[in-house]
């Protein structure tokens, strides 16, 4: 009876393991593989709004796979909304922004399926650096347009920004935002702030997105009424808001402000400054891109009180990033002041300010050390006679409240006769690059003139009266960012009234040319289409590009 007992489970053994063998003929059981994500806090991934974005999902497996789409069902969740199925994503993203991504994983055998946590998708605008012009094309709206330095135009970009742009459009900014963002250290955040009658608004530089509205900015989250932006001023500490009112707002960075990449808010009333004030010219020199003469960071011409002031980045009554007003009061007890030169601090009654620019002075001590000042320059009408001249004062650091006027100068501007109330005119910020500025006759035609030869000349004559002048930045020494390269630099964009912009090339060669009377052709390109253009500026969507 055992030995037959024995026979029976022996029998009954062989047929389990053939018939297990036969089921692993009928069957795949090589799907026992288990999936991981990869981390999602440390892989973040950044697109670019209209190219195809294309990445494997972020998965890990716990065996070697071959096709992973056999043996799994990948799904692509944006925003909670499936997007695609597979596990190389190929997507294109139609707007800039953030975007909150998942993924779904399913085992097709076993249904077995997998969840990742989020993953942060950022998408930046297409335009890495160029020109932004903000026009109104006859409709009242706000539009956007581009053009690169490949002199390549792009029309109605505002049709990316998510419900729109606004309307009654002002003016356009570029500045960036000192700081770091989540995870990634950078050195500078870009930001347009567009000026608009609907409601001024900070765009996203890398998505083109509203970011905050700039009533938001200020203290009691309410926009000066009829805000209209004459220049603007960012600086590591302070933000600084001239409107065409002649007031000015300053947000100041406080120690204890650590949210990136806002700080601080704008004050509810404008700036008082001492005896009071009424801004007609506002200088900021901001961009480093132009490698600024940027001692005092900004200046500003007081109308009212006849006087220049500057805002300046240093402490003020010990308190770290408050910036400080410099009134010009003192001169270099040394210093002789030439007959018929107005004094920084009092130009005289009834003297306007058309334009300021700067030279970047620097002395080499003798351990190789160096001392950078400023030397301004300003274009003005004495005391509203209609004679204009030129005036230039040096300053060398004193203290936090008043710096040495070190050196000062007036001589006779050579295109006093072609200027018009409806000239544009823009100065170098550093004139140690570009020793020139531009200006026209209140019509088509741009002359340029020479610090040098203190003389101008005809360089241009557009297809109607020029409106508006912007440059690109006029030379950068930060390889692999938004101005390093050569070949766009030292042009300037000319927008005009028949809604054309032009571009033309004012590099080194073409102005020693054009001051030995060749009369060289400066035109690159001439765009058409941008309407009533309102604003231009030369901006970039790079991170950290200063």
């Amino acid at each position: 009876m055992k030995r037959k007992t024995i026979l029976f489970i022996s029998i009954l053994q062989l047929l389990v393991i053939t018939g297990c063998y036969d089921d692993l003929g009928n069957y795949d059981y090589t799907n026992s593989t288990k999936v991981s994500f990869v981390n999602s806090a440390s892989s973040d991934y950044t697109f670019m709004v209209g190219d195809l974005f294309e990445m494997d999902a972020p998965i890990n497996f716990s065996t070697d796979i071959g096709n992973v789409d056999e043996l799994f069902t990948v799904q692509w969740y944006l925003n909670r909304e499936l997007i695609y199925t597979g596990y190389h994503l190929k997507y294109q993203f139609e707007k800039g922004g953030t975007y909150e991504l998942i993924l779904k994983v399913i085992n097709k055998e076993t249904n077995e399926t997998y969840i990742s946590n989020k993953y942060t998708l950022t998408g930046k605008n297409s335009f890495d650096w160029g020109w932004m012009i903000l026009s109104n094309k006859g409709d009242g709206k706000s539009s956007l347009s581009f053009i690169n330095p490949g002199l390549r135009a792009t029309h109605d970009v505002e049709n990316i920004i998510e419900d729109g742009l606004g309307t009654d459009p002002l003016g356009i900014y570029y500045y960036y935002v000192l700081g770091s963002i989540s995870g990634s250290y950078v050195s500078g955040l870009p930001k347009i702030l567009i000026n608009q009658g609907s409601g001024s608004v900070t765009l996203d530089g890398n998505s083109l997105q509203k970011d905050m509205w700039l009533a938001h900015e200020f203290e009691n989250r309410k926009e000066p009424e009829g805000l209209k932006i004459m220049d603007f001023a960012f600086k590591e500490e302070y933000y600084v808001i001239c409107s065409e009112q002649g007031e000015v707002y300053i947000r100041a960075v406080g120690t204890d402000n650590k949210a990136i990449p806002y700080y601080g808010k704008y004050g509810v009333m404008p700036y008082e400054f001492e005896g009071g004030s009424r801004i007609t010219c506002f200088a900021p020199f901001h961009n480093v891109t132009y490698w600024c003469a940027d001692e005092e960071r900004c200046i500003l011409y007081d109308e009212q009180n006849a006087r220049f002031i500057g805002i300046t980045h240093y402490p003020q009554w010990g308190a770290v990033y408050t910036p400080a007003i410099v009134y010009f009061k003192t001169y270099d007890q040394d210093l002789e002041v030439p007959s018929g030169v107005l004094r920084v601090n009092n130009m005289g009654a009834g003297t306007h300010c058309l334009a300021i620019g700067a030279y970047e002075k620097k002395d080499v001590a003798s351990n190789g050390g160096l001392t950078f000042w400023s030397n301004y320059v300003s274009l003005i009408d004495v005391q509203g006679t209609g004679n204009y001249d030129l005036h230039e004062f040096a300053v060398k650091d004193m203290d936090n409240n008043s710096h040495l006027i070190t050196g000062t100068d007036q001589y006779g501007f050579s295109g006093s006769s072609l200027l018009t109330p409806q000239s544009v005119i823009k100065m170098s910020s550093n004139f140690e690059k570009n020793p020139y500025f531009y200006f026209t006759d209140g019509d088509k035609n741009l002359y340029i003139y020479s610090m040098q030869m203190r003389s101008h000349m005809l360089a241009y004559t557009a297809g109607s009266r020029i409106t508006g002048i912007s440059g690109s930045p006029v030379v950068c020494e930060f390889y692999g960012y938004g101005g390093n390269s050569t070949d766009p630099n030292f042009r300037l964009a000319l927008s005009q009234e028949n809604g054309d912009i032009a571009i033309i090339d004012v590099n080194t060669s073409q102005m020693v040319r054009l001051f030995e009377g060749f009369a060289p052709d400066l035109e690159l390109k001439t765009f058409s289409g941008f309407g009533d253009v309102k604003g231009m500026v030369w901006c970039t969507n790079y991170e950290g590009e200063y």
